[in-house]
């Protein structure tokens, strides 16, 4: 067609392509393999959904999510949704056989289908049937083994192509590397036109916060919500977290909710659509939220942690802005992410023991070198087993080929005489990639290079070196707050009797409180709760840790002078206790003081005795000296001297369980017996 405008203004409403749109349309009609390179929020879906219903033969779109499906569909106008449908494993047999009818009969136009369905040898068969003439792999980059996003499921689209005729094929994402564009050519079998829309978005700001520790972390949370004023996505790690940081926002009066996908659908259902309707102003979520998320007003995407890899952070900070106004894409980076980062990266890579006990297993349930098994019966551990046999295909062991309903259905092959070598090279290589994913967003965090360059250069693009607008092209925004800088820019002292302010302190409160609440009024942490934050002592022990605070109310529990109790509810409180005259408490010391282990010259003696019992208690309980107790822990017991099991508890590193294995001895030693 001469001139597409017409019939997107008809279908769409629209008047004018955006960027890329227009060429990846034209392709389409002209049958061309297409890869579109199109970054979150520039509109990939729509050159597709013109395509199809322009197109004389119907269009196949292969989607990873069933709630991505549904939400395109439900938001496609009249015109084009009359002629759409979707197929997943929530349909009846029956229904989804009609459907597939209604594609053969010219009644559907555009079919959308998870990749799992392609291993259905009568779903492709009837495909093929109704003579499918597009092919559409919308987040294609999870075709790549060495990715960020691997789906086992999309290494037999090429099979599927095969069956249907060749049709040809249009693949779509946001975060394709040109590494990963050359690997996606290869895994589908296809030399692709390439359609790249530019991956920078100028009315994105990247900033990155650099945070000491958690409550560093919470401060800055607060910080960059109060600041604004529009909608905000808070992502952070793991459920436990988000739940814990929209506690915190409700009692700072932010309205907040959490989503992760440990919540039922009714509950996703809600905390989604009170987002989307600005009842919630902030969600706070895993990865679990964002896909087919298309509010156009998020003023503010917040990492709380990293992410996995620069593409992952893209295809996250990709929610805010889409209608084009200024919005803030903000990175927290602490000191220790880096070693935690690396760490997951390992934890995450198949160990070959997995690959074994997976193997044997399919030769287990072998019929004839034929296994069926669902992912369930073939599960040995917390990898998922449709990934493991992927692995085993590509050293030529097994071959997957079309599914028996559920059960995955694997030829167990001859296998090659360096099978041993390949599988060796391939978790090496796995490995390695994870790492370099893992190198590469801390250097984007680190770089004194303008983000918005390094993010291009990542995708193959080249911009100019100074966007303008990120923290390292442009002076930071001033948000005109610190909420709590006052508190952070003190010089904060410890209470000359430590002890006694705390007791004074737990006397004091308006509402009981536990240790952990207790612990939070006392150094001041906004996560203390609202009652907390209104005490007189609120900051009282802010020049110490956290962890310190808690262990000297172990020890005030261990003296008597606090004990516990429950709520009416069975919640666990703090008390002030029968015992009189508080006790001297060990590791009285600042927080800038706390990086100092130097010893005293009349302290050495007690180190160096503290040292030999630690040897000989590592070597009758067989096991590394620091695991019994740590230097850091020696030193502090030289320079404090405890004298009792209550000021034991006070020291870090030494804990209740710590205190019953070793109390009596480190008394012993302390006390001058060297027995």
């Amino acid at each position: 067609m001469s001139d597409l405008r017409a019939p997107l203004r008809e279908l769409f409403g629209f008047e004018e392509f955006l960027p890329g749109q227009e060429a990846v349309v034209e392709r389409a009609l002209k049958g061309c393999d297409t890869l579109a390179l199109m970054p979150t929020g520039s509109g990939k879906s729509l050159p597709y959904q013109l395509a199809a219903m322009l197109r004389p033969s119907p269009t196949l779109v292969v989607s990873p999510l069933i709630a991505l499906m549904k939400d395109q569909v439900d938001k496609l106008p009249p015109p084009v949704a009359a002629r759409a449908t979707l197929i997943n494993s929530s349909l009846e047999p029956t229904e989804a056989r009609r459907r597939v009818a209604a594609v053969a009969a010219g009644e559907v136009k555009l079919l959308y289908a998870a990749p799992e369905r392609l291993r259905q040898r009568s779903f492709v068969g009837a495909l093929a049937s109704a003579g499918v003439g597009l092919v559409v792999v919308d987040e294609v980059h999870c075709v790549s083994m060495w990715g960020h996003d691997f789906r086992p499921d999309y290494l037999f689209i090429r099979r599927a192509l095969d069956e249907l005729g060749g049709a040809p094929v249009l693949g779509l994402t946001a975060t394709a590397t040109p590494d990963a564009e050359r690997e996606i050519a290869a895994s589908l079998g296809r030399s692709f036109d390439v359609v790249r829309a530019s991956v920078v978005r100028p009315n994105l700001r990247h900033v990155v916060d650099e945070v000491e520790d958690e409550e560093d972390r919470r401060r800055r949370l607060l910080e960059r919500i109060g600041a604004g004023r529009g909608a905000a996505v808070v992502y952070a790690r793991s459920r436990k977290k988000c739940e814990e940081l929209s506690r915190l926002l409700h009692g700072h009066g932010v309205a907040a909710a959490h989503y992760h996908a440990g919540l039922d659908a009714a509950s996703r259902s809600h905390v989604q659509e009170a987002f989307l309707s600005g009842t919630n102003r902030v969600v706070v979520a895993t990865t679990a939220f964002g896909m087919g998320i298309d509010k156009p007003d998020i003023r503010l995407v917040l990492l709380y942690n990293y992410p996995g890899s620069l593409e992952d952070y893209v295809q996250m900070v990709g929610r805010a802005g889409r209608d084009g106004e200024p919005s803030e894409c903000v990175l927290f980076a602490g000191r220790r992410d880096a070693a935690d980062l690396r760490r997951f990266a390992r934890a995450d890579a198949p160990r070959p023991e997995a690959l074994r006990a997976l193997y044997r297993r399919l030769r287990d349930v072998a019929a004839d070198r034929v296994a069926e098994a669902t992912p369930e019966e073939l599960a040995t551990g917390d990898a998922d087993p449709r990934v493991l046999v992927g692995m085993l295909e590509q050293t030529g062991l097994v071959r997957r080929g079309y599914d028996a309903g559920r059960a995955l259905r694997v030829e167990l092959l001859e296998p090659p005489p360096d099978a041993a070598a390949r599988m060796t090279a391939l978790l090496e290589r796995y490995g390695q990639q994870a790492l370099a994913r893992v190198d590469r967003i801390l250097r984007y965090a680190r770089s004194g290079r303008c983000r918005q360059a390094q993010i291009a250069e990542h995708f193959g693009e080249a911009v100019p070196e100074v966007c303008g607008t990120c923290d390292r092209c442009a002076r930071p925004a001033t948000t005109g707050v610190r909420a709590f800088a006052d508190d952070a820019e003190r010089a904060p002292r410890l209470p000359d009797n430590v002890g006694a302010a705390i007791l004074d302190a737990v006397a004091a409160v308006r509402w009981p409180l536990g240790k952990s609440g207790l612990a939070a009024m006392l150094t001041g942490s906004v996560s203390a709760p609202p009652s907390a934050r209104r005490s007189p002592s609120f900051g009282l022990l802010a020049a110490a840790r956290p962890g310190t605070v808690k262990r000297w109310l172990d020890a005030l529990v261990s003296s008597g002078h606090l004990e516990p109790y429950e709520s009416d509810d069975g919640f666990p409180l703090l008390r002030r206790g029968p015992a009189s005259d508080p006790p001297r408490l060990a590791g009285v010391r600042s927080e800038r003081d706390d990086d100092d282990d130097e010893l005293s010259e009349a302290a050495v003696p007690l180190f160096e005795r503290l040292r030999a019992w630690r040897s000989e208690r590592a070597r009758a309980d067989g096991v590394p000296a620091y695991v019994v107790l740590p230097d850091r822990a020696l030193r502090a017991l030289a320079r404090e001297g405890p004298a009792s099991p209550g000021e034991l508890l006070s020291v870090p590193g030494i804990g209740p369980a710590k205190l019953e294995r070793y109390g009596e001895g480190l008394l012993a030693v302390i006390g001058g017996d060297s027995g």
